[in-house]
């Protein structure tokens, strides 16, 4: 049978169908970066200083003794590098001009991408085990994020060495002893941050559950194998898993008070030049992770991050 030409494998006129819809898949969510509070920062280089009290006695005072003073330890000062990010984009006068699909303004929407872009930049620099630097006119300054800044309070995975994953997973032993090193510190943990293999161990293997439960009534059809929250020995710590943790044989649990971000410029939009018949500009920001003292916060590395939960 020959093709009919009333059919639309020939009729030319026919409009395409591309809807209004865009199918957006943005990783857009920065958990450490949208909790921790935000500070001002006066310098490219950031300082800020950590105490702590002498340890306790219990050795009595003779009736009437002459007192003898000691001189207390040194405050020390600590620092950090602030780091600039930008995102930047540029929109053609004709693509202005254009009908599209499922947009109304191709420039708003560049720069609502770009904001979403340089805030996963910097949930990225927060969570990197790179180290500061001072930079120089070549080479730029970056920032010391918080699992290189974490150097107290740390454990190999079971089995694992520097670099390695671990032979065995993640367990609730482990998190403890980490847990008691920051209570022990004087810390106060009540987060815990990791990668999407670390929270499906949590949520299968840990048995000290806060708000958990895998059965829901029949008639709901539902049932809910997660955690959000685990109860161990030093309290309640919320389990925040976060797209970003690239360190994926890794997690840090933190004393989310101490965490703060200390923002020299904080993200704006700028306008480009117009070089071009195009509408240019970008988005740029420059901050630092401050971590106050290390030892309120803990890191678990070379865990195992693959492979079957069992």
């Amino acid at each position: 049978m020959g093709v009919l030409y009333g059919t639309t494998y020939k009729t030319i006129g026919n409009r395409e169908g591309l809807t209004d819809v865009i199918a957006d898949l943005f990783m857009d969510e920065t958990p450490l970066f949208s909790m921790s509070e935000k500070i001002n920062a006066i310098s490219t280089k950031h300082e800020w200083q950590e105490d702590t009290l002498a340890s306790a006695s219990r050795a009595g005072i003779v009736e009437g003794a002459d007192l003898t003073y000691a001189q207390t330890a040194a405050r020390t000062r600590l620092y950090n590098y602030t780091q600039i990010r930008l995102r930047n984009w540029a929109v053609s006068f004709t693509q202005m001009a254009v009908t599209t699909a499922g947009i109304k303004d191709d420039v708003a929407r560049e720069l609502m991408k770009a904001m979403k872009a340089i805030a996963t930049d910097y949930e990225t620099q927060l969570l990197t085990t790179g180290d500061r630097t001072v930079g120089t006119t070549a080479i730029a300054r970056e920032s010391r994020g918080l699992l290189k800044a974490i150097v107290s309070n740390t454990g190999y995975g079971s089995g694992g060495a520097s670099g390695d994953a671990a032979t065995s997973q993640l367990t609730e032993d482990v998190i403890n002893a980490r847990l008691q090193e920051i209570w022990d510190a004087g810390g106060n943990p009540r987060a815990l941050i990791c990668g999407g293999y670390q929270k499906r161990v949590i949520s299968k293997k840990f048995s000290a559950k806060t708000g958990f439960t895998f059965n829901i009534e029949a008639s709901t059809r539902q049932a809910i194998a997660n955690i959000n929250k685990y109860e161990g020995s030093f309290g309640t710590i919320d389990i925040i898993p976060d797209k970003f943790m690239a360190q994926t044989k890794r997690l840090a649990i933190i004393t989310p008070e101490m965490i703060k971000i200390a923002v020299l410029r904080d993200i704006k939009q700028y306008k480009g030049a117009p070089t071009a018949s195009t509408i240019k500009g970008w988005v740029e920001g420059e901050m630092c992770l401050q971590w106050g003292n290390e030892k309120a916060h803990a890191e678990q590395y070379s865990l195992q991050n693959s492979g079957a939960i069992v």
